[in-house]
């Protein structure tokens, strides 16, 4: 891990000031949330199903609002991020909203929290930020009960290849590293942020979480997005599309279920 050290170093810099411009964006509308409190679409709460009263660990939380929503669904969440900016705003959300999560900052790869959960949950934009998925599937293996079940919605890494940057489907040790104004909700376009960014095969995130004790139970993918991003337009109601491959079926997001043996 010491290796990557100053890339999670750039990458922490980087998620606290995307905490700022993202509390104050649109994009996550926390107006909106703090009437409603749900932020997860239907993708992920189809493979959640009954967590009333389960242990929840969510890794890497950002500034609370799914975490906040799992709680809401009557769950014991526990929630962690490396950005103390991110964890210090998600600790005020959920006290205003009168809402118990525990928030933890914390690199999730060195996590070692001597207690095991009947759910780990992830989503959405995850994986890249981290240099090492052997790591990262032991982190789930130690927190999880025997029986217990980790979820997974992320982006598909498939669609890395249509960027224009040219990304590599497959990991290697040196990661993309970008300097680009904003983020990628609206507002910031002054502020210059800097990445660092591994791609992931699927076989790379299923092999993680198999030789880390964790049995695939379900696959699936689908062809659209949940959120409105660069490039994108609107299919059909809340099904979001690159434009220029609109006429293209291709693998937008994916979900999993993993069981510990």
């Amino acid at each position: 891990m010491n290796n990557f050290n100053k890339y999670i170093k750039i990458n922490k810099a980087s998620w606290n000031e995307r905490t700022k411009i993202h509390i104050k964006s649109s994009f996550y509308n926390n107006k909106d949330f703090k009437k409603h409190i749900n932020s997860l679409n239907s993708i992920e709460l189809n493979q959640l199903n009954n967590i009333q009263n389960k242990k929840l660990l969510h890794l890497q939380c950002h500034f609370g609002q799914d975490s906040i929503s799992l709680a809401k669904l009557g769950a014991k969440v526990t929630a962690v991020d490396f950005s103390n900016i991110a964890i210090k705003n998600a600790k005020k959300l959920a006290n205003e909203l009168n809402i118990n999560v525990t928030f933890i900052e914390k690199n999730i790869l060195s996590l070692n929290l001597n207690e095991e959960f009947d759910v780990i949950f992830s989503s959405y934009g995850v994986l890249g930020w981290l240099p090492d998925l052997k790591k990262w599937g032991y982190t789930i293996s130690k927190h999880l009960k025997k029986g217990g079940q980790f979820i997974l919605t992320e982006f598909h890494p498939f669609i890395a290849l249509l960027d224009e940057k040219q990304y590599d489907y497959f990991y290697k040790q040196q990661p993309d590293l970008e300097k680009e104004y904003g983020s990628y909700t609206d507002g910031g376009k002054n502020i210059l942020i800097e990445d660092c960014w591994w791609n992931h095969s699927l076989t790379d995130i299923f092999v993680s979480l198999e030789s880390n004790g964790l049995k695939l139970q379900s696959f699936c993918e689908f062809d659209y997005s949940p959120y409105l991003l660069e490039g994108m337009i609107e299919r059909s109601p809340g099904k979001f599309v690159l434009k220029r491959r609109k006429k293209q079926k291709l693998p937008y997001v994916f979900t999993l279920q993993a069981t510990k043996k």
